[in-house]
């Protein structure tokens, strides 16, 4: 099932390239994106269910697989938390895109790796690397945001374990963590939503708080306590408990009754200095009360260990940088955006100058600081759309798709029918590879965006490069071959076609490959070799000839002439350009001029050298090149600059 993946396109975008891991439910896979010069992602799918798995839990799975993808979106800024780039649909199936953790020049695996490789880990080590986990986990159990009629304030992780925590190591020989997997998190204050209960226990038992196996309400606390079982086992290289049975009642039992192994029981191959362990040991209190209160107060006492001799993480400050390039004038605003639907009660006259300040940061590019003084504004007034509506905007602009996308639903919560909010839903949905509409926004798709991305100069001289070679390879092979194919008889049209068809489809479809598929090759041989043949057969019926290999002739002139025959490029040209046009239109706009640009070029080109060939004498090398020259598609090449992106919603079937 892996393998068959391998290829397809996911979200109209990513392109998989090898699997590398399989994890509880979902499979993680090496891509490389095609709008980005095939930059390496990792793009993680929810697995089909399994036959034995009920519908209902298959839903839970699908709905906590796009949990982790919208809260990771969310929090991905903090430097120690995997970034998410995209989420969507892919035939029905969930995925989220993923920075790549190994791309040079960096390089890294999971901690539980580590751990299996190296045994227990050097303190100071230990310690290094839980200052970047407390950071990140302190971001994210601070994280507070406004969405309309409901908030959240903090999330929990609820599987801190080694397996979660990937430790990359840069060219500087330094370790950075990055917190992974935030697919059965809580968030906290999100009163409107929450995770629906299914009867099956959520997170890892070995290292669940005793609260989170009790299935009370969690807070900060219990990713402290998960955090000190895997500090336990990375320090002593085992686990601080030891239940009867390896079930969730033996777990049970001793997160709630049995007291942490000293760390004297084991054999140490570190000296373990007494604070830390006291530090440990503090986590793995079952009363929440007498742990560490928060994050922050963790990676202080952890940093009080070792003083001066680690060093801590950098202070995470959210950056308030993002604005448009220089030097290139953000988009004004539209006309009508922002208006409410229906009579509202006009905001105060400061909160009213504070939104047109906000509004004026948007159209000059200053999107952070527009967030910034929105946020504020939200906070004042949250139940005001359009400081949603706007923010959604800013964080749009940015391309913070799930931020926007969140923002929006805020909005037609508040507002239902809001044009400007339907509108930038529908734009973001298209962005992450949604498959369908939320209900609530609308049900039409947009048409292409005006900015939707073109194809380069690049690609338009690689075009030309590659029909260059596809020409001069095959016209001078068949030249070469004349005497071969003059024995075929009436197939020696066909065949010569086909050949040449194959070399210009292979050669078009590696510059193209990230735009169309494999089905390229086919189109150009049939194509072409259909064009051949039909010229060879109508030739008698319209009164003109046709040039035939003749094996007695220099295998220069038979070259010549194949290059020269008017009728067989303008059929050559039709269905070229047809066949092709049917394979651009999927996915682009603009390309019906590709038909007319495909069928000038392979009748003129003929007629120039058929006029070349009658009416001067110039040397044959020199005609060989005008007709190589003349083969290029250089029509076709100013096409492929003005061809447009449409972006590809697919809808979804609706169950009955």
């Amino acid at each position: 099932m892996n393998q068959r993946l391998i290829g397809q396109l996911i979200g109209n975008r990513y392109r998989l390239t090898r699997h590398i891991s399989e994890g509880g439910y979902g499979n993680v896979f090496e891509a490389v994106d095609t709008q980005l010069n095939d930059e390496l992602v990792a793009v993680k799918l929810l697995r089909p269910p399994p036959p034995d798995m009920g519908p209902e839990y298959y839903q839970q799975l699908q709905q906590r697989f796009m949990d982790e993808a919208r809260v990771s979106a969310l929090l991905g800024e903090h430097p120690n938390i995997v970034q998410v780039r995209s989420y969507g649909l892919y035939q029905n199936q969930p995925y989220l895109v993923m920075e790549y953790l190994n791309a040079k020049p960096y390089s890294g695996q999971g901690l539980d790796y580590v751990l299996a490789r190296e045994g227990p880990l050097h303190p100071e080590r230990v310690v290094n690397l839980a200052l970047q986990i407390c950071s990140a986990l302190h971001h994210a159990h601070n994280f507070q945001m406004d969405l309309g009629k409901h908030s959240i304030r903090g999330v929990i992780h609820r599987d801190i374990k080694p397996s979660n925590i990937f430790v990359q190591k840069g060219p500087d020989g330094k370790e950075r963590v990055k917190i992974l997997d935030f697919g059965i998190s809580k968030l906290m204050g999100e009163t409107s939503r929450g995770l629906t209960q299914t009867g099956y226990f959520l997170g890892t038992m070995v290292y669940a708080s005793p609260e989170q196996m009790r299935g009370e309400k969690l807070d900060g606390r219990s990713d402290i306590y998960s955090l000190g079982v895997v500090l336990y086992e990375l320090l002593t290289g085992a686990l601080p408990f030891e239940p009867d049975t390896d079930t969730l009642q033996g777990w049970y039992h001793v997160h709630n009754f049995q007291k942490p192994r000293p760390f004297q029981d084991h054999k140490l191959a570190h000296p373990i200095p007494a604070a830390l362990e006291k530090v440990v040991l503090q986590c793995l209190e079952k009363d929440p009360a007498l742990r560490p209160a928060n994050m922050e107060v963790l990676g202080q006492q952890l940093q009080a260990v070792y003083g001066n001799k680690v060093a801590p993480p950098a202070p995470f400050v959210p950056s308030n940088s993002s604005r448009s390039p220089q030097g290139v004038r953000p988009p004004r605003i539209p006309t009508g955006f922002g208006q409410p639907t229906s009579q509202q009660p006009r905001t105060a006259p400061v909160e009213e100058e504070k939104l047109q300040q906000a509004v004026s940061l948007i159209e000059a590019g200053e999107y952070k600081m527009a967030v910034h003084l929105l946020n504020e504004l939200i906070q004042s007034a949250p139940n005001e759309a359009r400081y949603y509506l706007y923010r959604g905007l800013a964080h749009q602009r940015q391309g913070h798709w799930g931020l926007a996308q969140m923002d929006y639903q805020g909005v037609l919560r508040l507002e239902p029918g809001n044009p400007s909010a339907e509108q930038g839903l529908r734009e973001v949905e298209q962005k992450v590879g949604q498959e369908h509409i939320n209900s609530k926004s609308g049900s039409h798709l947009l048409d292409a965006p005006l900015n939707a991305p073109r194809l380069g100069k690049g690609s338009a001289l690689s075009w030309l490069l590659a029909n260059l070679g596809a020409a001069g390879i095959g016209y001078l092979g068949l030249g070469a071959s004349a005497p071969l194919l003059a024995a075929l008889g009436s197939l020696q049209e066909a065949v010569a076609g086909a050949g040449l068809g194959f070399l210009m489809g292979l050669l078009q479809w590696l510059v193209l490959r990230r735009q169309v598929s494999v089905g390229w090759v086919a189109a150009t041989l049939l194509a072409t070799a259909l064009g051949w043949a039909a010229a060879d057969f109508l030739a008698p019926q319209v009164g003109v000839a046709t040039s035939a290999f003749n094996p007695t002739d220099p295998w220069l002139q038979n070259v010549l002439q194949a290059m020269g025959d008017a009728l067989r490029g303008l059929l050559v040209g039709v269905g070229v350009g047809g066949l092709q046009w049917a394979l651009w239109s999927q996915r682009w706009k603009g390309s019906r001029a590709w038909i007319l640009a495909a069928v000038a070029e392979g009748a003129g080109s003929a007629l120039l050298m058929g006029w070349l060939l009658d009416n001067t004498t110039l040397n044959s090398w020199l005609l060989l090149i005008v007709g190589l020259l003349a083969n290029t598609r250089p029509l076709s090449a100013m096409v492929l600059l003005n061809l447009r992106r449409i972006p590809t919603v697919q809808n979804q079937q609706q169950a009955p």
